[in-house]
């Protein structure tokens, strides 16, 4: 390994020091940001209806054994949001704009490129870019219905588990039967419009459609909208019930959806099918809280299915379980453990027998162990470990095991 990555190791030693020298300080700063210098006007700004935001997540990766190779990268998302509310900015009533810049880096090497996994170990990992990501406008018309049009990410409400939040694993953010498509997610939106009713306080229904090839294919690093007559539509609907929120004894959260692809897509051995669509069920709920409220454990749930004859993968299922408070001392960091685990379908299964039946396997499944350590009010510190069974389903790859942290400062 070059010096390059030699500092990389001496951060992450850093890192994992600052968590265990400041994970007794009680000199936490008041303010959530961390120029608190600016609180005042960002305060009166948000009074007149505009609100800012700007979050700089890094993540230093490495694989230590097993993979493709033995190397480390570090890879950083920038998130610059701008929030205005149409009846505190004078305007007129029930109206949310957003519009979302978006930041990628990383030092030269996607972490997919080292594990060689299937599922990515780090959810932020994308092309270098900075570009607007999401332009919307949403519009509630009662405490019922709300009506949203504009540049927007699919994931950012569909197929969401609030625990699944924690882990730096990218399926338990959206689950590969679905990613694998290439929809309107991270780390490029596309033009749609997603209705949301709530029938009863406690129940929602969400129907959204969106252009059905995100961006420009050949040039992801930049904003694009293309509605190209053989793009067709991505339709999603989603059905739920939840109670309270995460981390309160009551919360719960169920919920089904579907999702379906118009536009003639390739499969895997180069045969175009007219069309693609999957299913998918979300559960989360906390499984109980300590007396006061100084620790709670939640628990989610997620499991996705689409066809066989047009994916590679055809199933999908992930579990986990959140800690917070785990240590009377640190109220607020939040352990976890989850399994990631998706299936190749039986078509690819056959067309990779004969393609070279020595090299694939059937699942790649992908444990994580994580610990998030809220140093101050703007800053959290990730420890993160993760063992890849079968990386990429490739059976001449050994099972990779990475380590690495993430560090979250909200600005």
């Amino acid at each position: 390994m070059g010096t390059r990555f030699n500092s990389l190791q001496y951060f992450i030693k850093s890192i994992l020091g600052m968590t265990l020298v400041f994970g007794s300080s009680t000199l936490l700063a008041d303010d959530t940001h961390l120029l608190s210098n600016l609180s005042e006007p960002r305060q009166r700004m948000e009074e007149q209806g505009f609100a800012i935001e700007a979050v700089l997540t890094t993540d230093i990766m490495y694989n230590i054994d097993g993979g493709i190779e033995r190397d480390g990268t570090l890879l950083g998302n920038l998130d610059i949001a701008f929030e205005i509310d149409t009846e505190k900015a004078g305007l007129w009533k029930n109206g949310t704009f957003l519009i979302y810049g978006l930041g990628n880096f990383n030092s030269g090497k996607l972490l997919t490129e080292i594990a060689g996994d299937f599922q990515a170990t780090s959810n932020i990992e994308a092309d270098e870019a900075f570009k607007l990501y999401e332009a919307w406008y949403e519009h509630r018309f009662s405490d019922h219905a709300s009506l949203l049009f504009g540049l927007h990410d699919y994931n950012s409400e569909f197929d969401v588990v609030e625990y699944g939040g924690l882990f730096l694993q990218s399926s338990f953010g959206i689950s590969p039967d679905i990613s694998q498509n290439g929809p309107s997610i991270f780390p490029v939106a596309a033009l749609g419009t997603r209705l949301k009713v709530w029938p009863t306080e406690n129940t929602y229904i969400m129907a959204a459609l969106y252009d059905g090839v995100p961006g420009d294919p050949g040039n992801s690093t930049r904003t694009s909208i293309r509605l190209g007559h053989d793009d067709g539509l991505f339709g999603a609907l989603e059905i739920g019930h939840t109670v309270g929120d995460p981390g309160s004894l009551e919360y719960h959260k169920y919920a089904m959806g579907v999702w379906t692809l118009t536009a003639e897509v390739e499969n895997f051995a180069g045969n175009i099918q007219d069309e693609n669509s999957g299913i998918y069920f979300i559960g989360e709920k906390t499984l109980f809280e300590e007396d006061a409220g100084r620790g709670s454990l939640g628990a989610f749930v997620q499991l996705g299915f689409t066809h066989a004859d047009r994916n590679q993968v055809d199933s999908y299922w992930g579990a986990g379980l959140n800690y917070t408070g785990l240590f009377a001392s640190r109220p607020e960091d939040v352990a976890g453990l989850a399994v990631a685990s998706a299936r190749n379908g039986s078509n690819f299964m056959d067309y990779a027998r004969d393609v070279d039946g020595q090299a694939v396997d059937h699942t790649e499944t992908t444990i994580e162990l994580t610990y998030q350590a809220r140093i101050q009010p703007w800053l959290a510190i990730q420890p993160d470990l993760q063992y890849v069974i079968n990386p990429g389903m490739d059976r001449r790859l050994d099972n990779a095991l990475v380590v690495g942290a993430r560090i979250e400062v909200v600005f």
